[in-house]
């Protein structure tokens, strides 16, 4: 199995987002680890517009930087303690709650001679990372004291674990907090991080909070998806960037419903398919290993997906045109 990526759809895909972000004065952070940091994919991200790149995983960081991108790189997942050294090593930004591990990164900066900036995360009511709304103050006020560590701002994050939208409201919150903090320490944090893709669906509504001044983009760039409602089909120039191809491996015709007892699958599913009789069936080699299967299209026509295993995706090609035969390739 292969997959192709279509790096000019990415970086028009960027530059769509990027001029939706600019008259708001908002910076766009293109985030890469779906891409596994894939250095040709952050490239198109940064000649579209995007101001800084993010991610998840060292690993991911390395590869960018040892491909010799050298731009400011946000770390999106909360580091651990064991990780301060890397992490101010390798990026300017990371997201925190924790303040014994901020304790860490400033033990890292001042062994390195840098600066690291930190972004304070606030539990928006999707109930992943964010300190809890009472308690910013008094994190904040810990993390500002500490040595080469810059408390830069306040972030949100929302849709990823609970499905809870961005409203106003939510995104607000940042802001509200961030004001507070600014009064207590008496000077004002540069940066409002106030969210991820679906966050673009304020600025296509005009509902973005004045403050915010940064967005955490990956899905929009990567796939030309602003949230997960499909409320805005058109929103953005490219949904095809990607396309996998895998080698038929099988083609049988064989009864189209199963034969026996059934109980729970390898993935402790129940699949209900129904009878159509006999039917003609391909597979390819690829699986749930592999791919996200709920999220493929066939291109050729007439083909469907039935369902898959691990390694082995089984389609019905009855009706496909041209007819697929054991060697093809398919997209």
């Amino acid at each position: 199995m292969r997959i192709e990526v279509d790096c000019e759809s990415i970086r028009c895909n960027t530059k769509a987002v990027a001029r939706l972000c600019a008259p708001r004065g908002i910076e766009l952070a293109g985030v890469t680890k779906a891409c596994c940091g894939h250095p040709a994919v952050a490239r198109a991200m940064l000649a579209g517009g995007a101001n800084l790149l993010a991610e998840s995983r060292l690993a991911n960081v390395q590869r960018l930087r040892r491909a010799g991108i050298d731009c400011p790189i946000m770390m999106l997942r909360l580091p651990s303690p064991a990780e301060a050294g890397e992490v101010v090593r390798l990026t300017q930004f990371s997201l925190n709650t924790q303040v014994v591990t901020v304790r860490a990164l400033s033990r890292a900066a001042q062994a390195q001679g840098v600066e690291h900036r930190v972004i304070l995360m606030v539990e928006a009511g999707d109930r992943r990372e964010g300190v809890m709304p009472e308690r910013v103050l008094a994190v904040a006020r810990e993390i500002a004291a500490l040595p080469r560590i810059e408390l830069a701002g306040l972030g949100v994050n929302v849709t990823c674990i609970g499905g809870v939208l961005p409203t106003r409201e939510n995104t607000q919150l940042a802001v509200d907090l961030a004001e507070d903090v600014e009064r207590a320490l008496n000077r004002r944090l540069p940066v409002i991080s106030a969210g991820n893709s679906a966050t673009l669906a304020l600025l296509l509504r005009g509902e973005m909070p004045a403050r915010a001044t940064q967005l955490r983009v990956g899905g929009a760039l990567l796939i030309g998806e602003v949230d997960s409602t499909g409320d805005w089909p058109a929103a953005l120039p490219h949904q095809d960037a990607f396309v996998a191809w895998a080698t038929v491996i099988e083609v049988e015709t064989k009864p189209s419903a199963p034969e026996g007892p059934v109980a729970p699958n390898a993935f402790g599913e129940v699949p209900h398919w129904p009878d159509r009789g006999r039917r003609r069936r391909a597979i390819v080699a690829a699986g749930r290993q592999d791919l996200q299967i709920e999220s493929l299209i066939p291109h050729r026509a007439g083909v469907t997906i039935v369902g898959a295993s691990s390694d082995h995706l089984v389609l019905d090609v009855t009706d496909a045109e041209p007819a697929v035969r054991v060697g093809d390739e398919l997209a």
